[in-house]
């Protein structure tokens, strides 16, 4: 069995960073790449690798989810341990599932913008998002185990 080391403690900063830092390639990778597969198909509009500004401050789309996405991957560095299952990749799916497609575009953003909760119960538009969340955390799952065992 594998010593355990820094990282393994899920709020050490090391492990915190190493969250953040695998959830932010994996928005760059996993989540832009799910988007432009669901775009090619007709899925969805919205296109991949967005650089136009956004929000108040005026960053670029992806900074904005690559910061969003390494917050998610933080408290992913916190929570992977407690969840079931000896596979990170998925656990990864599952807390991309629960966590930013569930809580997050589900509940959370629709409570702050005043739109339909739950993707306003739109089949299609429900499948879209646990794609993009399942690929995310897919991604975030499989980079954050490389990167643990590394640093």
């Amino acid at each position: 069995m594998a010593s355990l080391t820094s990282v393994d403690s899920g709020l050490s900063p090391k492990s915190l960073l190493v969250g953040f830092i695998a959830a932010a390639i994996a928005v760059v990778v996993f989540h832009q790449g799910m988007f432009l597969i669901l775009n090619l198909l007709g899925l969805l509009p919205a296109r991949p690798w967005n650089l136009a500004p956004t929000g108040p401050l005026g960053v670029p789309t992806l900074l904005n989810q690559m910061f969003w996405g390494g917050l998610w991957g933080a408290l992913f560095s916190v929570v992977w341990p407690h969840l079931p299952g000896r596979d990170v990749w998925l656990k990864g799916m599952v807390f991309g599932w629960l966590g930013p497609m569930l809580l997050g575009n589900w509940l959370l953003l629709p409570l702050i913008r005043g739109t339909p909760y739950f993707a306003g119960f739109v089949p299609m538009r429900m499948l879209v998002s646990a794609l993009i969340a399942g690929a995310f955390g897919l991604g975030l799952g499989l980079i954050y185990e490389q990167l643990r065992r590394r640093i």
